[in-house]
């Protein structure tokens, strides 16, 4: 077994963070231009939900499969398993982003496949959190490491348009996202299995009774931290997941600010970025679940402020976004930590679950993600929102501040007593 870093070092958390960069460079180009790209290119944007939806669901359920198998592997074959994801990922990206010949099939088997290659990677890579420390307050550091680089993923891909002639032309920014993925994908999940140490090895099940093996799914239910954690996390996604779903409309329509939307979005991020450092220090101060309530309530009182805006308030929503991204990273960096120090300590008293563990977290997050869509886009509909009516607008502020903040003090209430 690989000794661990003393708990100094910031270079093993580093290299964990590092393969975050490339694969969250892939959220908003497969989440919010990958619809109007194949419209673009001919596909009836019905065909379009449809053949996206169908890639979707199928997702939310290979969640639960890799984990669970994840969980019967040794560390190479683990590392294996991403690999697989690796290799599977360049060859469909490819193949989604720049087609031959694009039809509504196409988009359905490459999209299913770019989704399943995501699934081998992310699952077995955030399962890594539980195995790279027994210090907790040093496990922090790791996830935190991860989530930077993911935001930082995500400023590259608002960057790069301005490094073209022609902001708008989506073939030529999938041509330049392409070779950067796959190059910083392969050199980052290389150094990474390559230098990265574990200190932490639960064994596998791969020995075991399958009557263990199928109790393995009611141990994290019947763990009290996990059930504390995991309906918390769910309904904080949810409460995330309204604002990212329709900030584009937010912005364009209510705020009539659509030449300042990179900006808004930059601003959010980096915020992000510069925050973490504060709340992981924070959280080793006063504890994990202390820290990431403090980051709701501030980001429920930055969002209070949205009811106040009208359309061309670009300063005021310029101070709301940076101070709404001041909670990102511990949204994302403290619940995911306190998952792994569940997963760690579970999976030393009964055997590696902590890929099942991750894989019912992510299956929680698409579901965060969907009900988003599922719920927000039919309601505007319903309220007039082709004929911009007042109700439709009442409504898509009520839906990207209230209910998220309703959410979030929801979420307050469930962690209270949490520690």
């Amino acid at each position: 077994m690989k000794t661990t870093q003393p708990a100094s070092s910031i270079a093993q958390p580093l290299l964990y963070g590092l393969p975050s960069w490339p694969l969250a460079m892939l959220g908003i180009p497969l989440y919010i231009y990958l619809p109007t790209y194949y419209y673009q290119l001919g596909v009836e944007m019905a065909l379009v939900g449809l053949m996206l939806l169908l890639a979707r669901v199928t997702d939310v359920l290979t969640d639960l499969l890799i984990g669970w198998w994840r969980d019967r592997l040794t560390s190479a074959g683990r590392y294996g398993l991403m690999a697989s994801g690796w290799a599977l990922l360049l060859l469909s990206l490819w193949q989604l982003l720049l087609p031959n010949q694009p039809g509504a099939l196409h988009l359905f088997v490459w999209a299913l496949l770019v989704y399943l290659a995501w699934t081998l990677i992310m699952i077995p890579y955030q399962a890594l959190s539980a195995e790279v420390t027994p210090d907790h307050h040093y496990k922090t550091q790791f996830t935190a490491s991860r989530e930077a680089f993911a935001i930082l993923g995500v400023v590259t891909v608002l960057l790069l348009p301005f490094f073209l002639s022609d902001a708008q032309d989506t073939q030529r920014l999938f041509q330049i996202l392409y070779p950067l993925v796959a190059l910083s994908l392969t050199l980052g999940l290389g150094l990474m299995m390559w230098r990265l140490k574990l200190a932490v090895q639960a064994p596998n099940y791969s020995k075991r009774p399958a009557k263990q093996d199928h109790q393995a799914w009611w141990l994290i239910w019947r763990d009290r931290h996990s059930r504390q954690l995991l309906p918390a996390y769910f309904i904080n996604s949810l409460a995330n997941a309204l604002p990212a779903t329709l900030f584009l409309l937010f912005v364009q329509y209510y705020l009539d600010l659509t030449p300042q939307t990179g900006i808004l979005l930059m601003s959010f991020f980096l915020a992000g970025v510069l925050a973490l450092p504060f709340w992981v220090a924070l959280s080793k101060r006063l504890g994990k679940y202390t820290a990431w309530r403090g980051s709701i309530i501030l980001a429920c009182l930055s969002f209070a402020w949205v009811f106040t805006l009208e359309s061309g308030d670009f300063s005021a929503f310029l101070i709301i976004s940076f101070l709404s991204g001041l909670s990102l990273g511990a949204d994302v960096a403290l619940p995911s930590s306190i998952q792994a120090d569940i997963a760690q300590n579970l999976s030393q008293t009964n055997g590696s679950i902590s890929g099942l563990l991750f894989g019912i977290w992510g299956m929680l997050t698409k579901l965060a993600l969907a009900l988003a869509v599922g719920l927000a886009f039919p309601l505007l509909d319903w309220m007039g929102w082709d004929q911009k009516t007042t109700a439709s607008f009442t409504t898509l502020v009520w839906l990207y501040a209230g209910v998220p903040i309703g959410l979030k003090l929801l979420v307050l209430y469930w962690l209270r007593n949490a520690k």
